[in-house]
């Protein structure tokens, strides 16, 4: 195998003996390589092809975000989901899952807790994925030696669910009307557009995707929410938080559906993650 370019000492995108390009993982396999160089077979540990050229792009791009720790659990992971469940997953969650288990780790040693607003629906609805994720957090846990909790198991499990979802045509439709109308207020109240293509714009896409699915199913959220941290974050992040409000009036308005606190506060914090990684 040839390189086509080095990610860092343990990532390498390479050309395979078809000429297709695969990313390589392996520790040092990439120290002092260079285009054209030559791979070691021995020192490849994983091999990572996406049919979707787009999504195989976002994944390249995460590759320099996080670390190959991350990377190895989240396939680690899925591989494990692959097994338990059966069932065929979108290439999608080869980046939304290690992003996610990323940004939890990173939660987890700066002593943040994000509450999962869904965990009571996630462990009727989806018993399997929930379980698997179990699994999953005692793996992340014991291999980063953090203490990652039921809120994350949830999320993690709703990162399957998405993965596999195949819904009606007409839902989805739906869905993506509804995404494209928040997507719309943004634009409106900051000048911001969101790139689909683009990795930030994928990680917002993302979570509107899980919103619109509640609104659409009419999944209501009861759940307690923590006042403080609710106060902060309104503060904080006021001009997210605005933001926010306005998208409330118009799912309300519109789909009779009222935003809880608990789903505020979450979408606050994505759409300031949003705007602070736009104007960088």
């Amino acid at each position: 195998m040839k390189i086509k370019s080095v990610i860092n000492n343990n990532i390498a995108v390479v050309s395979d003996s078809q000429g297709d390009e695969v990313i390589v993982i392996g520790k040092g396999l990439g120290f002092n390589k260079k285009k054209g160089d030559e791979i070691e077979e021995k020192k490849i540990e994983k091999r990572f092809y996406l049919e979707d050229e787009g999504m195989y792009a976002k994944f390249k791009r995460l590759l320099k975000e996080i670390s190959v720790e991350e990377i190895r659990i989240a396939d680690d992971i899925i591989s494990l989901a692959r097994k338990n469940l059966k069932r065929e997953l979108n290439e999608s969650i080869y980046v939304s899952l290690p992003d996610h288990i990323s940004l939890a780790i990173q939660r987890f040693n700066e002593g943040i807790s994000v509450k999962n607003p869904l965990l009571w629906e996630i462990k009727k609805l989806y018993k399997e994925e929930y379980l698997v994720a179990k699994k999953a957090v005692e793996m992340i846990n014991e291999r980063f030696s953090v203490n990652l909790g039921d809120d994350e198991k949830g999320f993690i499990a709703f990162h399957f669910v998405n993965a596999e979802l195949n819904s009606e045509m007409p839902k989805v439709t739906k869905i993506t009307k509804i995404i494209n109308e928040i997507i719309k207020i943004i634009f409106y109240q900051h000048h911001v557009e969101v790139d689909e293509e683009s990795f930030n714009g994928f990680r917002f896409i993302t979570h509107l995707k899980f919103f619109a699915q509640r609104i659409v199913n009419e999944e209501l959220i009861n759940s307690d929410t923590d006042e403080v941290l609710y106060d902060v974050v309104k503060s904080r992040y006021s001009t997210a938080f605005a933001t926010t409000q306005k998208i409330n009036e118009h799912i309300s308005k519109k789909y009779n559906y009222y935003i809880s606190d608990s789903e505020a506060l979450y979408l606050t914090v994505h759409i300031q993650r949003l705007l602070e990684r736009t104007t960088k």
